[in-house]
Parts: C-alpha cells; sequence; structure tokens
C-alpha cells in the first residue's frame, strides 16, 4: 500500500480518510492525521514514542488502536486490486427517442426543444420495430432490455409508444428474452388514458418539474410562451393520487435560479417518492450556464444549506430525499468501486427518428458521436471509443482521488465542453466532490446519533 492510495480531507471541522481503491471513508480524530501515514509507510514500531509529544498519552493510544484496526479490517487499506474492463457487447438499455419534437420551450434545454438540432420529425412505425428488433438482437440469451422512450416530448408520439410496447412484448417472448419500458416526460400531456397504459405496463417514470412556480414558469413555458406548472403539477399529483408506484420527479437549476434548496423542499412537500434537483448542462456562453467560479461558490453554499436541512429533518424523523445526498450515502454505506458512470455505447444505445445509433440520448446531439445505423449496425471502431473508456484510463481522471467514486464522468459532457472524451467537465467535477463531502460529514453526524438513527438512516436510502 502507498500513501497515495489514501486521500485525507476535512468538512466543518471533522477529518476523514478515503480509500482511493476501495471508495471506503472513515471519520478520524485529528490526531490520526498523522498516524495513519506512519503505518501506511510501515513506520509501526515506537510510534507511541515518537509522536509523545503530539497530545496525551490516552489519546495518541486510542487513534494508534483505531488506526491499526482500519487497516487490519481489509476494507480499508487492503491489497490494491488490480482492475480489468470488460468490453459490454450486449445490450441493457435502449433509447428511443421517439419524438424529435416538444410541446414546451425551456429556456436552458440542450436539445434544440426537441430537435437536437435536426429536423422535428417523430418516429415511424417503421423505424420503431426495426430499432426494437436490433435492441433485442444484440441482448444476451433470456436476458432483459429495458427500452426507453425519450424526446423532446416523447407523449407527442403515444401512439408509437402503444405500439412499441406491444410489438416488443410479443418479440420478446419469440425470443426467449424479456423487456421493461421506462419514460422520461414533462408530464403536460397526461391523460386519463395515458396515465392508466403507463401503470398497466410498469413504466418506470420521470417527470419534470422544477420545483415551485415562481422558479418552473420562468424556465419551462410552452412555445407560445404559456405557464405549463399547474397543469404539469395537477398531472403528476394526479397520477401519484390514482396510482401511487415509485417514479421521480426531476428539476432543473441555473445560474439566474441558483436557490434549489426551494426546488428540493417544495418537491419534498409535494410528497414525491424521488427527487433529483440538477444544474442545468449548457455552454459557459449561456447567460443561465453555471460555469464561473463566483456562481460556483453560490451553488457550493447552497448545497451546504441543504445538507444542514438534510441532517435537520432527518433528526425530526421526518427524511428529505434529495438523489445526489442519497446516492452518496448509498455509496458511502456500502462501498463499491464505480470505474464507469454508465454504460453509454455499450449496454446502452439511443436511437433516432432517422435509425441512427448514438451511445446516449444525451450524446444524440453531436453528430460525431453516432456509433451506426439500425441499416448497416454498429460502426465497431466508433463503439469501441466508448466501450473501453473508464475512470483509470480517462487522461484526465487518472490522478483524481474521487475517480473510483464518479467512475469517471458523464462521456457527453465531456465531449460537448471539451471536445475530449479523455478530459472531464470541470464543473461537474467540483460539485460532485463538494456534494461527496458533505455526504460524509452528513453521516457522521448520523452516526454520532446511534444504531437506531443509522438503521433508519439504511431504511431511507434503500440499503438492506
Amino acid at each position: 500500500m502507498q500513501a497515495q492510495d489514501i486521500c485525507f480531507f476535512t468538512v466543518r471541522g471533522k477529518c476523514f480518510a478515503y480509500d482511493v481503491h476501495s471508495t471506503a471513508c472513515t471519520q478520524l480524530e485529528p490526531v490520526a492525521l498523522t498516524v495513519l501515514p506512519e503505518l501506511i509507510h510501515g513506520n509501526g514500531d515506537g510510534l507511541e514514542e515518537r509522536l509523545s509529544g503530539l497530545c496525551p498519552r490516552p489519546q495518541l493510544k486510542a487513534a494508534i488502536r483505531q488506526c491499526r484496526q482500519l487497516l487490519d479490517s481489509g476494507v480499508f487499506g487492503g491489497p490494491r486490486k488490480r482492475y480489468r474492463h470488460r468490453i459490454q457487447d450486449k445490450l441493457l438499455g435502449l433509447c428511443l427517442h421517439v419524438a424529435h419534437r416538444c410541446n414546451l420551450r425551456c429556456a436552458y434545454c440542450y436539445a434544440d426543444a426537441g430537435s437536437f438540432g435536426r429536423e422535428r420529425r417523430l418516429m415511424t412505425s417503421q423505424v420503431l420495430r426495426k430499432a426494437i428488433d436490433f435492441g433485442l438482437q444484440h441482448t444476451a440469451r433470456r436476458a432483459n432490455l429495458d427500452i426507453g422512450f425519450f424526446g423532446g416530448e416523447p407523449l407527442l408520439n403515444f401512439a408509437r409508444i402503444r405500439e412499441g410496447v406491444e410489438y416488443a412484448r410479443r418479440r420478446a417472448v419469440a425470443s426467449g428474452k424479456r423487456v421493461s419500458f421506462s419514460m422520461t416526460s414533462n408530464a403536460t400531456l397526461l391523460t386519463p388514458e395515458i396515465m392508466e397504459f403507463l401503470v398497466t405496463e410498469r413504466f418506470s417514470l420521470i417527470f419534470s418539474l422544477d420545483g415551485p412556480a415562481a422558479i418552473h414558469d420562468r424556465m419551462r413555458r410552452t412555445a407560445g410562451g404559456s405557464a405549463t406548472h399547474a397543469q404539469a403539477l395537477r398531472n403528476i399529483l394526479t397520477y401519484q393520487k390514482k396510482y401511487g408506484g415509485h417514479f421521480t420527479v426531476r428539476g432543473t437549476f441555473t445560474r439566474l435560479t441558483p436557490d434549489f434548496s426551494r426546488q428540493v423542499l417544495f418537491l419534498n412537500r409535494m410528497g414525491f417518492p424521488s427527487v433529483s434537483v440538477e444544474p442545468s448542462q449548457i455552454a459557459a456562453s449561456d447567460p443561465l450556464s453555471i460555469s464561473a467560479e463566483a456562481d460556483m461558490v453560490r451553488i457550493k453554499l447552497e448545497y451546504d444549506k441543504l445538507a444542514d436541512i438534510y441532517l435537520d429533518r432527518f433528526r425530526q424523523g421526518r427524511p428529505l430525499t434529495f438523489f445526489h445526498f442519497d446516492h452518496a450515502l448509498r455509496k458511502l454505506l456500502n462501498p463499491q468501486p464505480a470505474q464507469t458512470q454508465c454504460g453509454a455505447g455499450g449496454g446502452y444505445v439511443a436511437i433516432t427518428p432517422a435509425g441512427d445509433v448514438y451511445p446516449c440520448f444525451e450524446m444524440v446531439v453531436e453528430e460525431e458521436n453516432r456509433i451506426g445505423t439500425l441499416d448497416t449496425g454498429f460502426n465497431v471502431s466508433k463503439r469501441r471509443e466508448f466501450q473501453k473508456m473508464h475512470a483509470n484510463v480517462r487522461r484526465g481522471c487518472k490522478s483524481c482521488w474521487l475517480r473510483n467514486h464518479c467512475g469517471g464522468g458523464c462521456h457527453a459532457f465531456n465531449v460537448r465542453f471539451n471536445g475530449d472524451i479523455h478530459e472531464p467537465y470541470r464543473p461537474n467535477c467540483e460539485l460532485t466532490e463538494h456534494r461527496f463531502k458533505l455526504s460524509a460529514w452528513i453521516l457522521s453526524e448520523i452516526f454520532s446519533m446511534g444504531s437506531k438513527a443509522v438503521k433508519a438512516l439504511h431504511d431511507h436510502v434503500g440499503i438492506s
């Protein structure tokens, strides 16, 4: 083991050590920041005497004992395991862009109001069926293929969604495979008929809503300029009241709406089971972009505020649902290195209305990301550029201490903002690191509350 395998950091006066390779993280007393590196370097003999002037002996002995137990556990500071990246050729997820058209004109939309910089069009029945056949053809034997419907606004082409579900189920049975379905929607076009269909077919759903009306309607308006909050919220609440179930509500914040804790609190107040509020991902030249240093400072302060709210709500027995803290806490409670963030181009691909194949729904923006067509199949060499990518070979990530937590970031953002899949999108890196450190602090505070509190946290974030 080498010293660079452990990273030390502080959050709000608390000290932490993080194993770069296992992703295990632990809180330490300040004196242990001196003790642990000595033990890592093999300088344990006579350590108590050498450091006797550092602090009172009982405190020093406790720190040495803690650090030895930590290293002896095998979870922290264990032998470095060599990672062998496996190329994923078989599909697990297929994203169908059934509508390159949208009924909204969101101010921060990266997809040019659903057209992705191309002709506004809907997927035809012919392309839909070819895409589903393509997806099933490239899955493993007896596999499950998740088919996602995306846009633009996919419900503008609901006839194709209904057809796609029926066709996919029939083709899956014939090939001895299974299918499941998902959809991302702005929720404005939901009707009783559509809701019934989504529930019957067991769709996994993401609805877009930016929190309270004052924030939502500033950014998410119709093509004619009308507000959309009331309609979207009414439809989501109707769906929730009638069908319950698990769905995610996702909001977006920008440089001009940076107080996103209001959005998180509003969505929690509505009782939604899963809440995610994300920074907008648009070019630095855009007035809504979060990329300038001053903007990043403001956003980090908002995460600080939200961490306090998260902990206060947990103490009150009414925990907050917020994806970025919930997700990081799951990984802190159950450390598992992640060499990639997603399966873009490998286990997951997206199909456009024109029948072009892309690594993911996000990467459809840049035509140079295309990895094949339904007619010609995969461009194997182009697909390999994405399949072989992971945190430990990405040039911009290899020296980052947090690379195995985030998996190297988003391929699409790297290409879009830096023109290089190897160069991570730095604003995203900064916010990921800030959220991780705050999550470590939240976890340490909850641990200090005792085993019942820790059990409650396990239940809240979904760890058995």
